[in-house]
């Protein structure tokens, strides 16, 4: 993958992370509290609303996005607006999946809320849209009031397969009250 392409997606992903935090999600954990678990991610046969609950293909459990070259824990505390939603991310290279067979038919990427309750789905994206500079991304929408939101970028590997660069899943925003954003401009 290009420089270029990886600076797009990761411009993407805080685009659309941006947007969703702004949208108010309801109830949940804000950046300072305790990270969540992982949480187990699928490619599924089928749509989002007719899933096949046997997996085609696993993923590695999404997990909160953290600096791993960090020298110290202070390296990776929040910044920034602490009630931005955590964002927890995951990638696998080499999925036995070929990209034409998957393109081909119906498929989703399906994102399960735990090991222990993985038959509870907690956001899903149909697979299908438009391909631009040999990546496909796709949305991740909440189920079961959930709240969680994110997006999957999918790419075809040198073998014809299909390989996961990034999925973004961003946490619901803790929050009391319905979140009503109005947009002021500054002068």
């Amino acid at each position: 993958m290009s420089r270029f392409s990886i600076l797009k997606s990761i411009a993407v992903a805080g685009l659309v992370a941006g947007s969703f935090g702004m949208a108010g999600t309801g109830s949940a954990l804000a950046q300072d509290e305790e990270p969540t678990a992982s949480h187990p991610i699928h490619i599924h046969a089928g749509t989002c609303e007719e899933l096949d609950p046997n997996p085609l293909a696993p993923l590695d459990n999404m997990v909160p996005r953290i600096n791993e070259d960090a020298e110290d824990e202070s390296d990776n505390q929040p910044v920034g607006v602490l009630t931005a939603p955590n964002v927890l991310v995951t990638s696998s290279d080499e999925i036995d999946v070929a990209w034409d067979d998957m393109l081909a038919g119906s498929h989703a990427i399906n994102v399960h809320l735990s090991d222990e309750e993985v038959q509870t789905y907690i956001a899903c994206g149909d697979i299908g849209g438009v391909v631009v500079d040999d990546q496909l991304i796709v949305a991740l929408q909440p189920l079961n009031d959930s709240g969680y939101m994110g997006l999957a970028i999918f790419q075809q590997d040198g073998d014809g397969n299909v390989d996961v660069p990034a999925v973004y899943l961003f946490e619901p925003v803790a929050s009391n009250e319905p979140a009503e954003v109005e947009a002021t401009p500054v002068s």
